[in-house]
C-alpha cells in the first residue's frame, strides 16, 4: 500500500499545538502530548478505508474518528488525508457535538 499524504490545515496544526502545550503544562512533561501525537499520526497513516470506513458527519464529505479523547476530523481527496479539525472533547464537548450535528 502507498504511504497515504497527511495534509493538515493552519487551524488543525494551531489546533494540535494548543492541545500538546495544555497537557505540556498539565503534566509537566511533554512525554504524553508526543505520544499523543504519535497515536494520531499512526492513525492517520493507517486508516484502512477498503474494509471499514471512519465514521462519516451527515456532510458525507468529512470524516472523523476519536482516539483517546481527541477528535479529529477530515476529508479524503485522491489518497490524500486532509486535516480540518481537532479538538480535546474533554475540554469542550459540546463543541464536537455542535460540529457532528451542523454538518
Amino acid at each position: 500500500m502507498a504511504k497515504r499524504k497527511v495534509i493538515w490545515s493552519a487551524d488543525s496544526s494551531m489546533d494540535m499545538i494548543e492541545i500538546m502545550e495544555f497537557y505540556n503544562n498539565r503534566n509537566k512533561s511533554k512525554e504524553y502530548s508526543q505520544k499523543l501525537y504519535k497515536k494520531i499520526q499512526l492513525k492517520l497513516q493507517t486508516l484502512d478505508f477498503s474494509i471499514a470506513l471512519p465514521q462519516k458527519t451527515s456532510d458525507k464529505k468529512l470524516f472523523y474518528f476519536t482516539l483517546k479523547h481527541i477528535f479529529v476530523g477530515f476529508d479524503i481527496i485522491n489518497t490524500d488525508l486532509n486535516v480540518l479539525l481537532v479538538i480535546d472533547d474533554r475540554r469542550s464537548p459540546e463543541l464536537v457535538k455542535k460540529i457532528i450535528s451542523a454538518l
